[in-house]
């Protein structure tokens, strides 16, 4: 029972709609994040529509700063501007055009806010309590539940 309630209250704070701010994609924004272990949650005006969890928050948001580092970019890209002539999609290797680069920063910036909590026990946990909560719909997730 205290291992609900613990996640019950991580849940709660990381939730908490005093904890969303909105996301400035430079390298300063990202190094004011701590470099500790977390949880971290995408919502739209709405909906919850991408967490995470990282062994280092600071530099999971500078991968952030760069399609070939973080799938969420790369599926913003792919669901968003896929349709835009010259559109190219991004890897692991390969960033998107210019042009969607800036269309992936921009809605990321203007569209999405970012809630993270510094989690040093249970953050994997945490992570599939929220995605389990997610509409599939809106989900930028790429994996499914873990195994």
């Amino acid at each position: 029972m205290e291992t609900e309630q613990y996640l019950e209250n991580l849940k709660k704070t990381i939730l908490s709609k005093n904890n969303f701010k909105k996301v400035i994609m430079t390298r300063e924004w990202a190094s004011k994040i701590p470099s500790s272990a977390g949880v971290y949650v995408f919502k739209d005006v709405e909906n919850i529509v991408y967490v995470g969890e990282t062994g280092n928050l600071r530099g999971r948001m500078k991968d952030l700063l760069d399609s070939r580092h973080h799938t969420v970019r790369r599926t913003i890209g792919e669901r968003f501007y896929c349709s835009i002539p010259g559109f190219q999609k991004a890897t692991n290797k390969i960033k998107f055009p210019d042009n969607i680069e800036f269309l992936v920063n921009d809605h990321i910036c203007t569209k999405l806010s970012l809630a993270y909590l510094e989690v040093k026990l249970g953050r994997k946990e945490l992570e599939e309590e929220i995605h389990c909560m997610m509409d599939i719909a809106v989900r930028l997730n790429k994996r499914g539940k873990r195994k």
